[in-house]
């Protein structure tokens, strides 16, 4: 198996690129070329892949720290105890106004 060292002359932009190229087309090879191009090509893909990644990586960071500052405003609000009061008091008007319903025969 190849090390990653030695597969650094097969890559674009490598130093020595140029030789290594008319090495590979004096072997009149056509499977070798099409190998190093598909090569290069998955290089790339990762390359822009790696990319993606870390943008989504900052991404992911910015959001999360949005997250937990709208869970603080929320918790400053007491939002949840304010929505449980807010039904419980829904609840309780719909059981009132049923009790008045009964009352009047309705």
């Amino acid at each position: 198996m190849y090390k990653a060292q030695e597969l650094e002359l097969l890559k674009k932009d490598a130093e020595g690129e140029e030789q290594t190229n008319r090495m590979i087309h004096r072997l009149h090879d056509t499977s070798l070329t099409v190998e190093v191009h598909c090569f290069h090509m998955v290089l790339q893909e990762i390359d822009c892949l790696e990319e993606a990644m870390v943008d989504n990586e900052d991404r992911w960071g910015k959001l999360v720290a949005m997250q937990l500052k709208t869970i603080r405003r929320l918790e400053m609000a007491d939002a949840l105890l304010q929505i449980k009061d807010q039904d419980d008091g829904l609840v309780d008007d719909i059981l009132w106004s049923v009790g008045e319903g009964t009352q009047r025969g309705c």
